[in-house]
């Protein structure tokens, strides 16, 4: 129930400051949800008992009240933080505004209740915004005020821009602090990548001098073990000792697989880290195991006599358990929050078909045009969402790849009510074909597959302005099956195809690019391809087109899951 609601509340922005202020939104917005249903609950109660003399006003203030709110939340969560926060707020100026009569908000009883939206204002907006709402409720409250023939209570005025600059220092502070932290943690790996390099350079020149080495060591607040061309323990530093909760004479004089077997990993971890120390590679990134109940981060570079032989090579262990969790807790949230976006969006998608197919009464030109942009937006919003969903999914190590029997037929139908409108609206056509030598049953995720075929197409359509679009499923040998998928498109650069499949990168880098999305189609495609065990390739000719082949086996992995790390 606690995740369920923390998935509603939250949203996961690239700007950490922007999911902080919209959360608070949300949770602001659920609360009043809350009062607004017991109020409704109460005077159904009392009215049922005849208790309630004239209850029509609440009925109608809770059928306004409960829209707003959710209208609220969809224009927080979808669009904008800073637009829903900016209507929230001026609508609670509204209602205290009208919460009493003239002369008990702009002199009396009701006053105080201005300095809410203020203080507010400074967290759910920027800081400098709590003036900006100090000036609003001002006027309000001099029109007030004036409207009633009395004069503007300045004094109150005057302490209400106090109270904004009280809340522009606090929330500044409190951002810059946020900011501060943000940054260590960024420099924290190239601090340790750097001290890892100069390690092994100092390791390099000072191979002969082991009392050097030693003095070196002892001053590293990091583990460091250094081993022998044979895998042997020469050298380490108290350090590693306390990470490891390992005396340094099981560590010093033993090989690195005695030292990894004594620890409490799972046997991909040590697979993973027995290849990173046996054969280090000073470009690679660090590797993060889970060594009991601490995550470290072990960074393995070759050491290098002066004639640039290889004497063995050095390890790093520095304890990365808190930016582990908070790195997992990302993932996890991500997932979640992408999770809970799609049934508000499909909602959505329905209702502006509904529209846009009058179901509901016919259209004017304007309200057919406002529902095809609605229809075309969420339909883009959706995407987007569904592939952070994925991408967080696999980041996280919860994609699971499920292996059955299906039908090659499946998929091109699939392919077909998915995409034989959108490819048709452009003016293209689609066709598939499936070789005869292909068996009649295939195992793997088709789910998955789908997937897979679906992006691909669509990225051939979104790109391809005339002519048509390919999909071919054939036999590649006994042990694997193909498909391609072919457009003829402008086609992508050799320069391009390097980076492709890279998230959160597409050919065009323009600002204003025509075609939307935000990279990550080609990216997860990738991944998903990797996950069942096959390959993608793609062959392009500017002018000409371009051909994604996917290679997948018969037989896929055993293994149902990755965890990237």
């Amino acid at each position: 129930m606690l995740a369920a609601l923390n998935r509603l509340l939250t949203i996961e922005t690239t700007d950490s400051d922007d999911a902080r202020r919209r959360g608070l939104l949300n949770v602001l917005l659920a609360g009043l949800l809350v009062l607004v249903f017991l109020g409704l609950v109460a005077t159904v109660y009392f009215d049922s008992r005849g208790l309630a003399k004239d209850s029509s006003g609440i009925y109608i203030s809770a059928l306004v009240a409960f829209p707003s709110i959710i209208a609220l939340y969809l224009i927080n969560r979808y669009k904008s933080g800073l637009l829903a926060s900016s209507i929230f707020l001026i609508f609670l100026i509204g209602i205290i505004s009208f919460s009493d009569t003239a002369a008990e908000v702009a002199n009396g009883r009701t006053l105080f209740f201005f300095v809410i939206p203020v203080i507010m204002a400074s967290v759910l907006l920027r800081p400098y915004t709590s003036f900006i709402f100090a000036t609003l409720c001002g006027i309000t409250i001099a029109g007030l005020a004036m409207s009633v023939n009395l004069l503007p209570n300045a004094i109150t005025i005057a302490g209400l821009f106090a109270i904004a600059l009280v809340s522009w220092l606090s929330a500044r502070s409190l951002e810059q602090a946020l900011k501060d932290v943000r940054t260590i943690n960024a420099e924290l790996d190239q601090r340790v990548e750097d001290r890892t390099r100069e390690l092994s350079e100092s390791l390099a020149r000072e191979s002969e001098q082991a009392s050097q080495r030693q003095a070196i060591l002892q001053g590293i607040a990091d583990g460091v073990v250094v081993f022998d061309t044979r895998g042997r323990a020469i050298l380490a530093n108290p350090a590693i000792s306390r990470l490891t909760n390992l005396p340094l004479d099981h560590i010093i004089a033993h090989n690195y697989a005695d030292i990894i077997e004594s620890a409490s990993l799972t046997n991909e971890e040590r697979e993973t880290l027995s290849e990173t120390l046996s054969s280090p590679n000073a470009s690679s990134l660090p590797l993060r195991v889970r060594w009991g109940a601490k995550t470290l981060s072990v960074s393995a570079a070759p050491v290098q006599d002066i004639s640039s032989k290889i004497i063995g090579n050095v390890a790093v262990f520095r304890d990365f358990t808190r930016e582990a969790e908070v790195e997992e807790m990302k993932n996890s949230f991500v997932a979640m929050v992408s999770h809970e976006l799609r049934t508000p969006l499909n909602a959505i998608l329905g209702y502006s078909e509904m529209l846009r197919d009058a179901f509901y009464g016919p259209l004017n030109d304007k309200q057919e045009n406002a529902t095809n942009r609605i229809l075309n937006n969420s339909r883009r919003l959706l995407d987007i969402v569904s592939d952070l969903l994925d991408k967080a999914q696999i980041e996280a190590g919860h994609l699971n790849i499920n292996s059955i029997p299906f039908h090659a037929a499946e998929l091109t139908e699939y392919l077909h009510s998915v995409m034989d409108k959108m490819v048709q609206d452009k003016g293209l056509e689609l066709r598939t074909h499936i070789a005869e030598d292909i068996p009649l049953q295939i195992i793997g995720d088709s789910k998955r597959i789908q997937q897979v075929m679906v992006n691909l197409v669509n990225n051939a359509a979104k790109f391809t302005e005339k002519g048509s679009i390919r999909v071919k499923i054939y036999k590649v040998a006994e042990e694997y099956w193909a498909f391609d998928v072919s457009d003829t498109g402008p086609g992508i650069a050799a320069e391009d195809q390097k980076y492709i499949f890279d998230p959160f990168r597409q050919v065009d880098k323009t600002v204003t690019r025509s075609h939307g999305g935000i990279g990550l189609g080609l990216s997860i495609v990738k991944r998903l391809v990797d996950l069942m065990g096959g390959r993608i390739f793609v062959k392009s000719i500017v002018g000409q087109g371009s051909t994604f082949s996917v290679i997948l086996p018969f037989m896929p992995p055993q293994k149902e899951s990755e965890h990237e790390r």
